[in-house]
């Protein structure tokens, strides 16, 4: 049987009579097998399959913002590694819908065109199953394939594959005459893989206890017990009971993850709390911009509770409110580069080199720091800057802010 079938027509195409039978003995999965998958899923891929795709520049044409993507033969051969060939398959439904009326570039008028829709279908066998969508203007040569690698990735994203890369913020590189980037962004400690999965469809390790009661084996790699579920508690308390609530019960089908006794399942739960948190501390940054009435007003709003971390009830409320956050101090920012701060594309392109060079400086030691420390790094770049800046108005300082940052670099490379 093959894994991959695609299939072209109207959303029957999707419909049970068609879809790929098993026999129902083929594979069986236990709830801590399942979690262990979800772990291997869920480990970014290499650095070497990520690619860069400009989405915005700035008036000169000089600087671009740059956004991450991993080509779809790098989810089709992380379901092959885990699941084997067998254990997955894919479905295809394509509509041509007509009559989009749709802008013109940047000019007023406007035209009628058509819409290439593809639903995906991924059912990852014993697993479960989720569908993606994927769009592309039928003018496009190439419309067909786009839609199909997005109508995937979404499907593979619903299982947590690739799920991360959403979370890779618009960097700003400089542009070479064709308008590429002259350089990659660096990637986070947290988008880097962590380990290589040691957990196919014919080889499920189980969790155990060392000698010593300490080390724990999950699918063949070791960790600290103590270490990791002292780690799991502290990400708990910085992202909030309502958050460490969802969160644990989401991965883990328990409020308590004292109740957790298997090292897969709590190695998942804390790169899944470590996610969490980076989106805790962007709704910091953001707030931080606004202004804590105008977050107190939003949280009224959405009819939380309160406007405390803990009266956040789980993730998909937190997302709601950094995009809305965010939003809203995007426009603060604005306001404030009009009233006297010079806005980074009327800088030299020597200038944003230093500039860039420095702040990604400041972060790496901020990074390092902060782990030693057991701190958000907003928090350690407040304190080693000294008053003299804020971290959430880093990428709006000015060139004279020069010797500022430079000194915050030397104090924070004097911690160890």
């Amino acid at each position: 049987m093959q894994a991959n079938t695609a299939t072209a027509g109207t959303a029957d195409a999707l419909s049970p009579a068609t879809a790929p039978q098993y026999p129902s003995e083929l594979q069986r999965y236990t709830d801590e097998e399942v979690r262990q998958f979800v772990a291997g899923i869920e480990n970014p891929f290499d650095p070497g399959e990520i690619k860069w795709r400009v989405t915005n520049t700035s008036s000169d044409r000089r600087r671009g913002q740059v956004i991450a993507y991993a080509d779809p033969r790098a989810y089709t051969d992380r379901l092959n590694a885990l699941f084997t060939v067998r254990g997955w398959t894919r479905e295809y439904a394509v509509q041509v819908i007509q009559n989009f009326e749709r802008r013109d570039g940047g000019k007023d008028e406007t035209t009628i065109s058509g819409k290439i829709v593809v639903t995906c279908k991924l059912t990852i066998d014993g697993i479960g199953t989720h569908c993606g969508l994927g769009e592309e203007w039928a003018d496009n040569e190439n419309a067909g394939t786009s839609a199909e690698a997005q109508a995937f990735k979404r499907a593979c994203s619903c299982f947590g594959l690739g799920r991360y890369l959403y979370d890779l913020g618009g960097n700003w590189v400089d542009l070479d005459d064709r308008r590429q980037p002259l350089s990659k962004p660096r990637l986070p400690d947290w988008a880097l893989p962590k380990r290589k999965s040691g957990v196919t469809a014919s080889q499920n390790g189980n969790a155990h206890a060392g000698a010593n009661g300490h080390m724990h084996d999950t699918g063949g790699v070791q960790v600290d017990w103590p270490t990791l579920t002292a780690r799991v508690k502290s990400l708990c308390e910085q992202v909030g009971l309502g958050l460490a609530r969802s969160v644990t019960k989401a991965v883990a089908a328990t409020e308590d993850p004292e109740q957790i006794s298997n090292a897969a399942v709590l190695s998942a739960l804390s790169a899944k709390l470590e996610d969490t948190l980076r989106g805790v501390e962007r709704l910091r940054t953001a707030t931080e911009v606004i202004g804590q009435a105008s977050f107190s007003r939003l949280c009224q709003q959405m009819n939380l509770a309160g406007d405390g971390l803990d009266d956040i009830p789980d993730r998909s409320v937190l997302r709601r409110l950094i995009e809305a956050l965010e939003k809203a101090a995007g426009a603060t920012t604005l306001r404030q580069n009009g009233a006297g701060q010079i806005p980074a594309e009327q800088l030299s392109r020597e200038e944003m080199k230093i500039l860039a060079t420095l702040r990604g400086d400041l972060m790496r030691e901020a990074q390092r720091v902060g782990r030693l420390r057991n701190m958000k790094v907003s928090d350690v770049v407040d304190r080693a800057a000294r008053g003299e800046f804020r971290f959430s108005g880093l990428q709006r300082l000015p060139m004279e802010a020069l010797p500022k940052i430079r000194a915050a670099i030397d104090v924070l490379r004097q911690v160890t």
